[in-house]
């Protein structure tokens, strides 16, 4: 037995989902005030990780000298 689909409802319901959710992500992006279609330059990682944090290696590192104080 075959079962018989119409093409062409399926694809014509298919693109309307996918042109909503198409519209649906740009008018997110411009509610949130950003680009929606901008590059990520990597804002949000560098917000996360300190420079000190990255930067581990024992050359940058300085020897704590314990201050002589005269009393």
């Amino acid at each position: 037995m075959m079962i018989l689909v119409p093409i062409r409802p399926v694809i014509l319901v298919l693109g309307l989902l996918s042109g909503l959710v198409f519209a649906g992500f740009i008018g997110s992006s411009l509610l949130e005030g950003k680009a929606p279609f901008a590059m990520d330059r990597g804002e949000a990682r560098h917000k996360v990780v300190r420079p000190d944090a990255a930067r581990t290696t024992p050359e940058n590192e300085r020897p704590h000298k314990p201050t002589s104080r005269a009393d």
